[in-house]
């Protein structure tokens, strides 16, 4: 399990099944209980999902939404979808299809943003910051869902400049174009980067900001500054125009 905040990444088992349903359900449970609200179910090894795990899914969907939480699904094979389909589940709960890394297209030179927020972060500001990048994600063309996705994916960039930064320091710029909104995360520490598919290490002390980022937005690059100590965290959101 990775936790950030009020968000769990739950990676899930080969089956869910009346065998294995039950314990799910437990876990979630005393996710919940312990006031996890955020759960993003990882089907990346679930190969079997039956009547009964579905049931389980359902209902904890709709307890975290009863109390203000919300559910997701990502890493989904093309057959799980399938059965997802077939329960009208995609049609309620958030869902990540398992895929490759998407490339996006670079904006036509000299495109402008419509929209441009800016703001500086430091360890006693991290949760104003993360109200104020809220409050400026509501304001556009979002769901729900995807402003709490973006969020706490820029949140989690915040957090890491006050937890791997000598200064606490950092800065928030985030610029929004007709399809997408592009982010980025500036620090003046020692640097830190890692390749769009390269995996960071599954700890509960390092990565699970990055793996979080990955799964809530379309596109995420870490690198150094060229020039000078600090690291650059880029995040892309396309706007669903489906």
């Amino acid at each position: 399990m990775l936790i950030i905040t009020d968000c769990m990444l739950v990676p899930l088992r080969s089956s869910i099944d009346f065998a294995t349903a039950p314990a799910l359900k437990a876990h979630l449970d005393a996710m919940q209980r312990g006031g996890v609200k955020r759960v993003i179910l990882d089907f990346d090894q679930v190969t079997y999902l039956d009547s009964s795990g579905l049931a389980v899914i359902i209902n904890k969907f709709k307890d975290m939404q009863c109390t203000g939480g919300t559910l997701t699904f990502c890493n989904v094979s093309e057959p799980i979808l399938k059965k997802l389909r077939l329960g009208r589940l995609l049609d309620i709960i958030p869902t990540i299809p398992k895929k490759s890394r998407i490339e996006i297209k670079p904006l036509p030179k000299g495109t402008l943003p419509r929209n441009r927020y800016a703001l500086r972060i430091d360890e006693r500001s991290l949760e104003f910051a993360r109200e104020e990048l809220r409050s400026f994600f509501q304001q556009l063309p979002l769901s729900t869902d995807e402003v709490f996705d973006l969020t706490l994916a820029t949140g989690e960039a915040c957090g890491n400049v006050v937890l791997h930064t000598p200064s606490k320091i950092g800065f928030v710029t985030i610029e929004v174009f007709d399809d997408r909104i592009n982010i980025e995360v500036v620090d003046d520490g020692p640097g830190y980067e890692i390749g769009q598919d390269e995996l960071p290490p599954q700890t509960l002390d390092h990565g699970r900001g990055i793996r979080i980022m990955r799964m809530l937005v379309d596109n995420v690059r870490i690198k150094k500054k060229i020039n000078g100590p600090g690291t650059i965290v880029k995040m892309v959101k396309l706007f669903n125009t489906g």
